[in-house]
């Protein structure tokens, strides 16, 4: 979608099926705008490495959208709109309701978790600004936050807000050790 800008004309309400993330198998490059619309019913389990969120993998721009009532489960990079944010754009993005729980799976992971984005890149282009995160408990070994679980280098990330979030570092499960 490199180019596209892909425009939600009505709310959905996706009924806590199983849902695979966008750029699961590569990277969404276009933009996803919301146009002010909700997701509700949001829930990703995902397996290994791979990352959880709405989106998996973004290099594109997310805009204008609210999830409601999301449950993301998986073992590295995780959060409700994205899990690996490498050189993402998101704006005015909002999570209400949310449970994001990323447990140890092999040596190195269950890190990288936020609210909004798990893992921000080095890219001073990439950024999160003017979301929201509300009523959300959201745990994980290491490098967790209510918004942006790691945001490296030059990343933005500013105007948000966090209300009724529990953050929780769970280190009672050791890593696996390879």
């Amino acid at each position: 979608f490199k180019g596209y800008t892909i425009k939600l004309g009505d709310n959905l309400h996706l009924n806590y099926e199983n849902w695979t993330p966008i750029g699961a198998t590569g990277k969404f490059e276009g933009t996803f705008d919301g146009n002010g619309k909700a997701i509700e019913g949001l829930r990703v389990y995902t397996e290994g490495k791979a990352s959880a969120g709405l989106f998996a993998n973004c290099i594109g721009t997310i805009k204008n959208l609210t999830v409601i009532d999301a449950e993301i489960y998986g073992h590295y990079k995780a959060g409700v709109i994205v899990g690996d944010g490498l050189c993402a754009k998101i704006d005015n993005c909002h999570v209400e309701n949310a449970k994001v729980v990323v447990t140890p799976y092999k040596k190195d992971d269950a890190n990288n978790v936020g609210g909004i984005v798990g893992y921000l890149s080095a890219e001073p282009t990439a950024y999160v600004k003017n979301c929201s995160v509300k009523n959300a408990e959201i745990t994980a070994y290491r490098k967790v936050a209510g918004i942006v679980g790691a945001a490296n280098g030059a990343s933005e990330v500013s105007g948000n807000t966090v209300e009724n979030v529990t953050v929780t570092a769970d280190q009672t499960v050791k890593y696996v050790s390879n």
